[in-house]
């Protein structure tokens, strides 16, 4: 959500990761639940708990690091996906795309590549379109190797 504020309105990764807990950070879930779908387990799973500072901190650190490398991942990511302008991806994609691409190159000590790419891909399935899952799994496959 933070990366999606920037690519859409601008901005210092600061100030969005600062307005982002400000406006989410109270522990509820980002995404309620619709009535059918087991409430409690999806809530726990899309909360925000801006009190849990080990994975805020990794949260700003992506935030911070896919903003000041920003130009350096769009090359890479237009670079494999030859076929589709960067300006031309859905916003959703893009960004995880992005984030995906800075696990992959910037923290692939850190992160098993087969998480960065499933976590990716489940994000896809969740926020993006009905070919974004594919889109997304096949450009990062690709990344860093």
């Amino acid at each position: 959500m933070m990366l999606y504020a920037i690519d859409v309105a601008g901005g210092w990764p600061d100030t969005v990761i600062e307005r982002f807990y400000d406006a989410f950070g109270d522990g509820a879930p980002l995404d309620p639940s619709p009535d059918y779908v087991d409430a409690p387990s999806a809530a726990d799973r899309y909360a925000i708990d801006a009190k849990d500072d080990e994975v805020r901190r990794y949260a700003d650190r992506l935030v911070q690091g896919v903003a000041r490398e920003r130009d350096r991942l769009d090359a890479a990511i237009q670079g494999i996906s030859s076929r589709w302008r960067l300006s031309r991806m859905a916003l959703v994609d893009r960004n995880l795309l992005r984030l995906g691409a800075f696990e992959l190159t910037l923290l692939q000590d850190e992160v098993p590549r087969k998480v960065v790419i499933n976590e990716a891909v489940e994000l896809a399935k969740r926020f993006g379109s009905a070919e974004s899952r594919a889109f997304v799994n096949g450009i990062l496959d690709r990344v860093g190797r």
